[in-house]
């Protein structure tokens, strides 16, 4: 079956609270036209046939990446590929469509992403390529045998055919795609936004695989709402042809195992985010090369940033029941307001964030780059502990005294009576945890909107994860926390380390204007010293939107400085979820880069092999996070320069280190 449709109204997934009369008369309606599509199958589309000539374009199928293309026998494999124009339907096959380009194998419909070439090591890829576009040459990349170090390419001039013959390579996830703009691939967002997709070679021998393969693309509207240009544009993100609600959802059962390749043939980054677990990362590479992954790379994550051509496998154990979530943790890619028909209508900003603040978060709040994974029980789980709850009252609140002269939302933590209606603490209180003890959250809402709180990289039960409407199981599914109303968080930290907690509804506004802070969890092999252990935590400076930015700030200000001694082994703890970019650390002078030593990353520890000297410099996704050991060597002033990687905001860290105190001696 070639669509995945999911079913947003599920009553055992989402909940009594989405199951309105309205809502499940449009899934019914997309489920029933799913099913007659994928029953008497997409019409094929016939090679050399422009979409143009035909009264009714060929309706584009998703991809979801499981049947592989072409004929394979006697060690080569026959393709024959299309580029044509077609219907597209990102979200509900009854929902808004676009004409975009796409290839299709013969005798198949065009397909988004493109058809899977899948082979055997060392096998000859024989691929006849016709353009049935009228009036736009395209460019191939990635139509050659791997390692690759130069970018061979196939250009094919409208209407025409052109062949190309090379081997698979080694084994490896790779990509083919194409441009009819001859835009690169970080500029390519519109009608050929799609051209995309993947080339698994897969060993000589050995078990079958039981893999699944993701390919992420964006499709993007550089027009705001006046007709004008925008440096921050409107977009929707898919992955394996579809957008959330509507992406494919997984069932496991506890213990299984998952192994999951991720191809970014977009034009932009995606720190990856997988909630409940952590994943190990086995292999790495781009559209030319792959390769397993070495000491002393870091492994271990719950998060990572996937960069445009950039490809990872991965491998995780779902080891408890629940509803789950692997997403973009980038704001906007995964935002409600990113959805196909307010890039076509290029609806005012403000009309999509009023229809935001009526969506239901589970089914509507959130959509595009996010897969749903469900996880049974394997047989029943027994937790207890003799320990007394660890109890905690967080406010969430608003001031009309935020970042940047924006009224604030963000947390107080209640010590003592409890806080004044009217106060924020910016960023959130660092909340200390400790492993094995069970921690009671009442988190108060005292806001006029629903909220949620994600205790973000935590391997705690589904239920209190924080994704109102899908966190829990069916029958106990978690809900938003309305106005006046008020959430208990129950779990118990199996880990000590670095964390966040942060709003899960509207991030653009509330996770960027103050609903963020650090959670520490420690134990007697990880005590928190505030002497030695600094946090850095980068979140944004008040809201951001589809079309404009959020200022960064580090530990709540843009001017930040830490007082540090000579000799002293100081642990900082990075902690990055600002969520509109990719943040660089560098630490040094203006002309040297210092050295550290980083010894765990997304909370877990790192093994010795990984926990090695390097240059003091790292890239990080929002939601990642790390610790580093780092020595002063000598007296004076250096940086932690903190800035987006692409154009943005820099906040740079002023490290005043002091002479190393002398120690009286009798």
């Amino acid at each position: 079956m070639f669509f995945n449709l999911a079913r947003p109204a599920d009553p055992h997934i989402l909940g009594q609270r989405y199951n309105s009369h309205r809502e499940t008369m449009k899934t019914q309606s997309a489920v029933l036209l799913s099913l007659l599509l994928s029953i008497g199958g997409a019409l094929p589309y016939r090679a050399g046939h422009p979409a143009g000539e035909s009264r009714t374009p060929p309706r584009i199928a998703a991809n979801d990446n499981r049947r592989p293309a072409g004929a394979l026998r006697d060690g080569k494999l026959e393709l024959r590929l299309d580029i044509v124009t077609a219907e597209w339907f990102p979200e509900a096959e009854s929902g808004p469509s676009v004409m975009m380009q796409a290839f299709a194998a013969e005798g198949r419909a065009p397909e988004i992403p493109g058809p899977m070439i899948r082979v055997p090591e060392g096998t000859e890829i024989h691929l006849t390529l016709h353009n049935s576009l009228p009036d736009s040459e395209v460019v191939v990349h990635g139509l050659h045998t791997r390692p690759a170090t130069t970018d061979d390419v196939v250009t094919i001039p409208a209407r025409a055919t052109r062949e190309v013959t090379f081997r698979s390579g080694p084994p490896g996830t790779y990509f083919y795609w194409g441009t009819s703009t001859h835009e690169p691939m970080v500029g390519r967002n519109r009608k050929d936004s799609q051209l995309s997709g993947a080339i698994i070679v897969d060993p000589r021998a050995g078990p079958a695989t039981t893999d699944r393969t993701f390919l992420i693309g964006v499709y993007r509207e550089a027009m705001d709402s006046t007709g004008h240009l925008t440096g921050h544009p409107r977009e929707i993100v898919v992955i394996n042809g579809k957008s959330w609600p509507y992406t494919e959802r997984f069932t496991f059962t506890e213990g299984d195992t998952a192994y999951w390749r991720v191809i970014d043939a977009s034009s932009a980054p995606h720190p990856m985010h997988l909630h409940g677990f952590y994943f190990n990362l086995e292999r790495s590479g781009r559209e030319g090369v792959d390769s397993v992954i070495q000491a002393p790379a870091i492994t271990q994550a719950n998060t990572r940033v996937v960069d445009p051509g950039g490809t990872m496998a991965i491998r995780f154990v779902p080891n408890r029941a629940g509803n789950w979530l692997f997403h973009c943790h980038l704001a906007l890619h995964v935002d409600g307001t990113s959805t196909l028909a307010n890039i076509l209508s290029v609806r005012p900003i403000s009309a999509m964030q009023l229809d935001h603040a009526h969506m239901n978060h589970g089914l509507n709040e959130m959509s595009g780059l996010i897969i749903g994974i469900h996880v049974l029980p394997r047989g029943e789980r027994i937790t207890t502990s003799a320990q007394a709850p660890q109890r905690l009252r967080l406010f969430v609140q608003t001031s009309r005294y935020g970042y940047n002269n924006t009224p604030a939302i963000g947390f107080v933590l209640q010590q003592g009576a409890e806080p004044k209606k009217d106060s924020v603490t910016l960023p959130g209180p660092t909340l200390f945890l400790e492993r094995g003890r069970p921690a009671r959250i009442t988190v108060i809402n005292r806001l006029n909107v629903e909220t949620a709180i994600h205790w973000h990289g935590m391997e705690i039960e589904s239920y209190p994860d924080g994704v109102p409407g899908w966190s829990g199981m069916p029958g106990r599914i978690a809900p938003a926390i309305q106005p006046a109303d008020s959430f208990v968080a129950e779990f118990t930290p199996p880990r000590a380390g670095t964390f966040i907690y942060h709003s899960h509804m509207d991030e653009l506004t509330q996770t960027n204007s103050g609903m963020y802070g650090a959670l520490i969890v420690t134990d007697s092999a990880h005590p928190f010293d505030s002497r030695i252990d600094k946090i850095i935590l980068v979140g944004g400076g008040g809201p951001g939107s589809a079309e404009t930015r959020s200022q960064g700030m580090v530990n709540g200000s843009i001017t930040p400085q830490l007082e540090l001694e000579v000799g002293t082994a100081y642990r900082l703890h990075i902690v990055q979820i600002y969520p509109q970019g990719i943040v660089l650390f560098r630490l040094g002078t203006d002309t040297t880069v210092a050295r550290w030593t980083p010894v765990a990353k997304d909370g877990a520890d790192l093994p010795p092999e990984q926990s090695t000297p390097r240059a003091a410099f790292v890239s990080m996704g929002a939601g990642e996070t790390g610790e580093f050991l780092y020595t002063p060597e000598r007296p004076g002033v250096q940086r932690l320069q903190t800035q987006t990687r692409l154009a943005g905001w820099q906040v740079p860290v002023v490290l005043l280190v002091r002479p190393a105190r002398r120690v009286a001696t009798k």
